[in-house]
């Protein structure tokens, strides 16, 4: 999850090499925000979060560890894409998480759609449906070697008060049918495969209590 950070590569690099206690790399600064909180929770105090800039340059300053060998350091990084086609080779010390990013591994142990009222809940499938149908064609555009637009919010493909995919939205992004097989492993997943930021918007969109602002 890439977010505005000033901190460049080899500047991360040098902060590194000057540092003397255990430090752990992440993506962004919300990221810095929700680990930080993990850490208190289970007892890790003497530790440094650093933000990267995004997962591009997390793995550029992982590559380059053995300039700063002398501190214990974690790399934690979200899978995005890459828990469809594979972690790339050479990564293998990286901590990835279970699901699509952080956001999804928060949201499948959190069980927040028991908060749901009753009445919404049908429609809160619905919206899913439809939802991860467009998320099986993004993951087949990406594997094809395309680059579908991710960083879209559920109203844009699912307008408020309404269930389906909307018609205008699929003429921009050029949608086709996915394959079934693929919408299955999604749908059947999908508090781990789809896209994390969408999932707590949809089911914010029905109560903002459930909706952490990440």
């Amino acid at each position: 999850m890439p977010t505005p950070n000033p901190m460049t590569v080899d500047r991360l690099v040098g902060v590194l090499r000057s540092s003397h206690k255990p430090n752990i790399v992440v993506e962004g600064n919300d990221d810095v925000i929700i680990y930080r909180k993990l850490t208190k929770r289970i007892g890790i105090l003497e530790v440094i979060l650093r933000p990267s800039g995004g997962r591009y340059n997390l793995l550029q300053v992982y590559e380059r560890r053995s300039e700063f060998g002398h501190i214990p350091i974690a790399f934690i990084a979200d899978q995005d894409m890459w828990l469809f086609s594979g972690i790339e080779h050479g990564y293998d010390d990286v901590i990835w998480t279970t699901g699509y990013s952080i956001e999804n591994d928060l949201y499948s142990d959190a069980d927040l759609e028991r908060l749901l009222d009753e009445n919404d809940r049908a429609e809160h499938q619905q919206i899913l449906d439809s939802i991860s149908t467009w998320f099986a064609f993004a993951v087949e555009e990406y594997l094809a070697g395309n680059s579908p637009t991710l960083d879209l919010h559920c109203d844009e493909m699912v307008p408020p008060g309404k269930t389906e995919l909307d018609v205008d939205f699929c003429t921009r992004q050029s949608f086709r049918t996915p394959n079934p097989d693929r919408v299955q492993q999604i749908r059947s997943t999908y508090k781990l495969l789809l896209r994390g930021k969408q999932l707590f918007s949809v089911t914010g969109s029905f109560s903002e209590q459930t909706c952490p602002r990440f």
